[in-house]
């Protein structure tokens, strides 16, 4: 019996400790000013959109923003319930690698790419455990390409 009594507490303690390792500085701001509640769910989305328009602006002084090789961020705008990012891809050979493979293949490999970075996407709890999504806009030399990821479509 006192096994399960232990047990029951340590995983209570990983499961709380779990759920506010994820938490960023923001987050924890925004809960403190009373915009979010404990479990980061909105509570004043006017004051939260007041704050996030704010740090958009700032933002958008660094931009455009070389994120890797192959990608030049031109524009980032957060809400309370999106963000919409502007990026360029960069890569030399991308218009010959995309005829090659072909507008469908090109469009499945950039979404599976995106899914697999939704941790950098959906960056804040807040993002995570509300309704939000991402609106991207990739553009290459010769074509635009535009997705919308929900975060319910990935695992963090």
């Amino acid at each position: 019996m006192p096994f399960k009594t232990i047990f029951f507490c340590f995983s209570t303690f990983l499961i709380f400790n779990t759920a506010h390792a994820k938490a960023t500085e923001l987050d924890q701001y925004f809960v403190k000013k009373q915009i979010l509640d404990s479990s980061y769910k909105i509570k004043d989305r006017k004051a939260l959109n007041e704050i996030l328009d704010v740090i958009s602006d700032e933002d958008s002084r660094t931009l455009p923003f070389q994120i890797d090789q192959n990608m030049l961020m031109e524009k980032y705008q957060m809400s309370a319930n999106e963000v919409k990012i502007e990026s360029i891809i960069t890569t030399p050979d991308f218009a010959q690698f995309a005829q090659d493979v072909g507008d469908k293949e090109v469009k499945k490999l950039l979404r599976k790419n995106i899914l697999q970075n939704c941790s950098l996407l959906f960056e804040n709890e807040f993002q995570r455990v509300n309704p939000y999504h991402v609106e991207l806009k990739l553009s290459s030399e010769s074509k635009n390409y535009d997705f919308k990821i929900k975060n319910s479509e990935c695992s963090f």
